[in-house]
């Protein structure tokens, strides 16, 4: 064999390794926002586990064996943080502050385009879901039309050839079942959006039992702003929403404003509400409506929790309103009403 032929054979099987797709995933990178405890960076999909440490100044860095790709949820200890796609060849490097991190991440590297399209989505479905009450308050023709456009924006990003091609397959199936889920409830929405327009007069719940002792109706409120948590002790939603909603009332107890939950627990499930109370040490006013189900039944509450602003007047700010734990949405609105 010749010194040539030799040669070549050499380069292409360089060429061969060097190309080699590796069987794991590169991960690196830097957190900002960062409390004590946090020292553990967790990627859980149905398969796969593994935590990576963090040091003391937010750094991190390792590979992660996966089985398949798939998508893959990051969190530190029990909060969420955000979903990410990985496949076996991904080198990234992320770095954001957890504090803020669906606007600070950006991933770097072999595999971003995809992870960052989808931080990208998150923010973008979140904007327009926050409008869904102007939204659905539209005429029929017009609702369409700016549901028609966030359609096409939406499929337009995904034809950015560098996401993968097995995220662009799921996320156009679950674009579509957004746009038909989103039109299946418009006349339902539309009806409700135009019984319960900001300044109408809001419906009124009439002596409910007090935790603190004796009744309070919405009249005792006339004065103040009140955000009303619909809520019941068996409902999982409602209970992680507690902390985010304690959190609240003790940012804005020294403002005009009182925080109202109303149980609409069944009547012979008064003690699990009393003891919900204690054990969760849950403040604000905390009223059981009993067997008057009256104020929901107005309200139209299909689904809870369900939260509801009224000015110091009585009437509808948001009859539908941002949870405690939409902290953006809150302050917007608190904002807004000069709290």
């Amino acid at each position: 064999m010749n010194k040539l032929v030799v040669l070549l054979i050499t380069i292409f099987a360089i060429a061969s390794c060097n190309t080699e797709v590796k069987d794991y995933v590169s991960i690196s990178g830097h957190l900002d926002g960062l409390e004590a405890k946090d020292t553990l960076l967790k990627f859980n999909s149905r398969k796969y586990s593994k935590s990576i440490k963090i040091d003391a100044e937010g750094n991190f860095k390792d590979t992660l064996r996966i089985k398949e790709a798939d998508f893959y949820s990051i969190s530190i200890g029990v909060r969420g943080l955000l979903s990410t796609f990985l496949t076996k060849g991904n080198d990234l490097t992320m770095n954001g502050d957890v504090k803020n991190l669906n606007n600070t991440m950006v991933f770097e590297g072999n595999g971003a385009e995809t992870n960052n399209y989808l931080i990208t989505r998150g923010k973008e479905v979140k904007a327009f879901t926050e409008t869904f009450s102007t939204l659905y308050a539209l005429d029929t023709l017009n609702f369409n039309k700016k549901l028609n456009d966030f359609e096409n924006h939406m499929a337009d990003l995904l034809k950015n050839k560098a996401i993968d091609t097995a995220v662009v397959k799921r996320e156009l199936q679950g674009l579509e079942g957004f746009i038909k889920g989103t039109k299946s409830r418009y006349q339902k929405q539309h009806a409700f959006q135009n019984s319960f327009t900001k300044g109408t007069v809001s419906p009124k719940f009439v002596d409910y039992e007090n935790y603190n002792g004796g009744k309070t109706s919405l009249d005792d409120l006339q004065g103040k702003y009140v955000y009303i948590d619909v809520w019941a002790t068996w409902c999982r939603p409602c209970l992680a929403q507690i902390p985010a909603l304690k959190e609240l009332e003790e940012a804005y107890h020294d403002k005009n404003i009182e925080f109202v939950s109303i149980s609409t627990d069944k009547p012979d499930k008064h003690e699990a509400w009393i003891n919900m109370i204690k054990a969760k040490e849950m403040s604000g006013i905390q009223l059981y409506a009993g067997k008057d189900q009256s104020f929901m039944q107005e309200y139209q509450i299909s689904s809870i929790p369900r939260f509801i602003f009224i000015d110091p007047s009585g009437n509808i700010v948001n009859a539908d309103a941002p949870r405690p734990s939409d902290k953006e949405g809150i302050k917007k609105m608190f904002d807004e009403a000069g709290l």
